[in-house]
């Protein structure tokens, strides 16, 4: 902490202290907890650099008078203080950790009604509780009871937040493998808090008990109020069930299998989803071969099949276990024979078109809640192409079907979903027999035969995200056939006109996107000079694509046009084939350096940041600095751009006059350059001067710099709280006078 800062906190802290003075707003103690939870990160204490921190908080502890917003931000401040152990000892020594998170003293001051505070004082605890010595405090201060019964407040956020701290609690203090429950190798010490004694593992496992046991008793609601308490648990069941260690996990299943098979027979339709993603939690995959793991849901299948909605939950919970596991499985490793996988996938796929019908209500109320989902039908067709073999000629026929009545649903986003499917197919790879030529999923499960028709036909869809999907898809679609140089049908007028005179971005974003498709498949996989017609007719339409796309509205459009230029400047220079001139002559005719300059100007900083990176490394490519200044410039002389006569073009032409002006000594250098005045007209400018004259690394340092790099600094914020006191408190400040802070 700087100096001047640390003269100001004791003044802050006063302020702060002060139930009759005023904050600028909340917004201010946030980031006041920011500045101090990133000194903490950076290996500060927090007691030492502030020592009138402890005071501040004794004062307001004991200050029943005080802000809610003040009360939880020292409640917050004190829970960072306490993370590390160091912390934690000084202040339980000064017995601040007590007084602070003492939950009586808050009731009996009548300030533990307001959410505020109790989020404070959830987030507190959670902040305190990195270490084994923050667990003891936990125990033995007996805040198992209360934190659970925070679990169903009446405040969302508070319930949010109580959920959030048992779930930490559970599985920051578990003991674990080096290999994670979701079979991703991580290091012991980023998995197992250190220097765990045999006291702290008890007080764990009376933790998870009593969160076990609570776990049980809460989910069947007793009555339809407590349906929400029953959603909030089997969220909290899901997430733990998702992330613990086998431990701990085949403790929570023994616990609440149950209550769970006592839910799920219930049919309460309310809580089919969230029963579902705990099912799916139970059942998922983790990559390992142990007969723990091949136990992993088994307690889920116990449930009696007599309710139809019960039974088509779990099918539904079990394929869409197997859709996004078999992708990640090792080869050769399958839960179950493949013929049971496409059967369970299929019946999924046939649901969430609106295929499988059924009087039962039980069943009507399940499928509504998957059909026209394109979440799962991705994760199902991904199941069937991890097979690497073909489902059959019977399933791929039904697929067709299904695709093409969902591509002419009368809802947008049916249809969306639908070409989101088949990009999504076109772009995962498959063998359909041993041995075979590798090919996209969409020919081995469609045949091929339906997928690029409908894509061209979605690009005249009424609804741009329609479009836009349509567009990406294309683009997946003809990738095998770029990387094979294949002469293929390109509906290019069509993309070209939705990049001039679509007036949604998301379609024009895509359009762009397509082409920086297109060249990266071509210049990755084949060389620079094939030639095929396809090749011939989309280079004819990069010119066309930056200029349009340089101009456009959208920054993301322009940002994605940058992008294109980029690779085509990476393929120019990229081996010096023809020299150095021949290239930059190159990317001049295709209108690259024109796209740059006008990105320079641009108004929106991403654009300009982009646009002024990629000149500089033209220019250290083309004037290299082994070459004096006046050779790289003759080198260069003959390559010259067009500066257009309005817009960007003005811009450049009045930069460059200004160093005409400053640098007229260099009359050499000046004379390349010719203005053709006010009738506007084009001027024409060697690209190697431009290079040189634009002040290109003073410009990337500006474009750098966040637009509050100025004000927005912990003096600053500690200057604003003061002044937002002071001139509340002045008698000659105005009732309703405005205080203005600049640190947001």
């Amino acid at each position: 902490m700087d100096r001047e800062c640390a003269s100001l906190l004791p003044s802050v802290c006063e302020v702060l202290a002060d139930s009759g003075r005023s904050v600028p707003d909340d917004t201010s103690l946030e980031k006041l907890l920011d500045w101090f939870t990133g000194l903490t990160e950076a290996g500060g204490s927090l007691l030492e650099a502030c020592p009138c921190l402890l005071k501040f908080i004794s004062t307001v502890v004991h200050n029943t008078a005080s802000d809610p917003g003040v009360l939880s931000f020292t409640l917050r401040l004190t829970g960072l203080m306490a993370a590390t152990e160091d912390g934690f000892k000084m202040l339980q020594e000064r017995s601040v950790l007590n007084q602070v998170f003492n939950l009586q003293h808050w009731q009996e001051a009548g300030l533990w009604d307001d959410p505020c505070l109790r989020i404070g004082w959830i987030q507190g605890l959670r902040s305190t509780l990195q270490h084994p010595k923050a667990l003891s405090f936990f125990v033995q201060s007996d805040f198992i009871d209360p934190l659970l019964q925070l679990q169903t407040d009446t405040s969302l956020f508070v319930a949010s937040a109580a959920n959030q701290m048992l779930a930490h609690i559970l599985l920051f203090f578990q003991k674990v493998s080096s290999a994670g429950s979701n079979g991703v190798n991580k290091k012991e010490e980023d998995l197992e808090p250190p220097a765990i004694t045999m006291e702290t593992s008890a007080e764990y496992s009376a933790v998870v008990k009593g969160i076990s046991e609570y776990l049980k008793e809460s989910l069947i609601p007793k009555e339809n109020t407590k349906l929400h308490q029953s959603l909030q648990i089997l969220k909290l069941l899901a997430l733990l069930l998702a992330q613990a260690g086998p431990p701990l996990r085949d403790k929570l299943l023994q616990t609440v299998t149950e209550s769970l098979e006592e839910l799920v027979t219930a049919g309460c339709s309310q809580l089919t989803l969230p029963l579902m993603d705990v099912i799916l939690a139970a059942n998922r995959y983790t990559g390992c071969k142990d007969s723990r793991t091949q136990r992993r849901g088994d307690c889920i299948l116990y449930v009696k099949q007599t309710n139809i909605s019960l039974s088509l939950s779990l099918s539904l919970s079990l394929s869409l276990s197997l859709s996004l596991s078999l992708p990640s499985q090792p080869p050769g490793v399958l839960p179950c024979p493949p013929v049971l996988i496409v059967t369970a996938v299929v019946s999924l796929l046939r649901i969430c078109s609106g295929s499988s019908s059924s009087s039962s209500t039980g069943c009507s109320e399940v499928c509504r809640n998957v059909i026209g989902s394109g979440k799962v039908q991705k994760c199902a067709l991904e199941a069937l192409t991890a097979l690497n073999s073909s489902p059959g000629d019977t399933v791929c026929l039904y697929l067709v079907e299904v695709v093409k009545k969902r591509a002419c649903d009368m809802r947008w986003e049916v249809r969306d979903s639908t070409v989101e499917f088949l990009g999504h197919l076109a772009g995962v790879h498959v063998s359909v027999t041993l041995g075979e030529e590798v090919c996209d999923a969409s020919e081995a499960l469609l045949g091929g035969c339906c997928t690029t028709p409908l894509l061209k036909e979605a690009l005249q869809d009424t609804e741009s995200y329609v479009r836009a999907s349509a567009i990406s898809a294309l683009a997946k679609t003809l990738t095998h056939s770029w990387q094979q140089g294949a002469s293929i049908f390109l509906p290019l007028s069509r993309l070209l006109e939705i990049l001039s005179q679509d007036t949604e971005g998301f379609p024009r974003r895509a359009v762009v996107q397509y082409f920086i498709s297109w060249f990266f498949s071509r210049s990755s996989h084949s060389p620079p000079s094939s030639s095929t017609s396809s090749t011939s007719l989309l280079m004819q339409c990069v010119r066309t694509v930056l200029s349009q796309g340089s101009a456009d509205l959208d920054w993301e459009v322009k940002v994605h046009t940058l992008e294109l230029a980029e690779l085509l400047l990476d393929q120019a220079f990229s081996a010096h084939r023809e020299g150095v001139q021949s290239d930059l002559a190159r990317v001049v005719e295709q209108g690259v350096i024109s796209a740059l300059l006008s990105g320079l100007v641009d108004c929106d900083r991403p654009v300009a940041l982009k646009a002024c990176r990629l000149l500089i490394t033209l220019r250290e490519t083309i004037c290299p600095l082994s070459l004096g200044a006046l050779d790289a410039t003759a080198a260069m002389a003959t390559v010259s751009c067009e500066l257009l006569g309005k817009g960007w073009g003005q811009e450049i032409t009045k930069i460059l006059g200004m160093e005409k002006s400053d640098r007229a000594l260099e009359t050499d250098i000046s004379a390349q350059r010719s203005f053709s005045g006010a009738d506007g007209g084009g001027d024409s400018v060697t690209v190697s001067e431009v290079l040189r004259s634009l002040s290109l690394d003073e410009r990337l340092e500006v474009l750098t710099q966040s637009s509050d790099h100025i004000h927005n600094s912990p003096l600053s914020l500690l200057q604003d709280i003061l002044t937002a006191s002071a001139a509340h408190t002045h008698p000659d400040t105005k009732p309703g006078q405005e205080v203005i802070v600049d640190c947001y």
